[in-house]
């Protein structure tokens, strides 16, 4: 693995691609190849080892991640060919070691809500406590605003 981090105090750098990414405990967390998460310790100014997800994906499925409270990671995972989509939480997740349990799983959404996350749009976030899951994707139609698809694990998902 071959990654260059830029010194952001040169005036000859740029960013040519954004990842997304999230923050936790002060560490951003980065999918990385379909299959791996990679940490970067700000402090250490390091990478840590590469963290497995809970799941396989390929290229063209939509995996996002998202964090609880700043002490938990949660990824949402959606299959491009079926639309299933699953959410998965850290139970434990060390500088070398994550630990997952799924959260929620809905089968087929997309018929449901037109919802299928792309690469540039697919926010979400959790409260486990209330056991809700708080989608915000773009306007399929307009693509000029998002809209929140709000669901609990045992209530079909409505739009706001």
């Amino acid at each position: 693995m071959n990654i260059t981090i830029p010194n952001i105090n040169s005036a000859n750098w740029e960013i040519q691609f954004s990842a997304h990414c999230v923050s936790l405990k002060g560490n951003t967390q980065q999918k990385h190849l379909p299959e791996f998460l990679l940490c970067y310790d700000f402090t250490r100014e390091i990478f840590g080892p590469p963290l497995s997800l809970p799941f396989h994906s390929f290229n063209e499925d939509t995996v996002t991640l998202s964090s609880v409270r700043d002490e938990q990671l949660t990824v949402l995972f959606e299959r491009d060919d079926t639309l299933q989509m699953e959410i998965w939480i850290t139970t434990k997740i060390e500088p070398e070691t994550a630990s997952w349990s799924k959260l929620f799983l809905a089968v087929g959404m997309e018929p449901l809500t037109g919802l299928q996350f792309q690469v540039a749009a697919g926010n979400f976030f959790v409260d486990e406590e209330k056991k809700v899951v708080v989608f915000l994707d773009k306007d399929t139609e307009t693509r000029e605003r998002y809209i929140a698809f709000i669901t609990h694990v045992s209530v079909l998902m409505f739009q706001v």
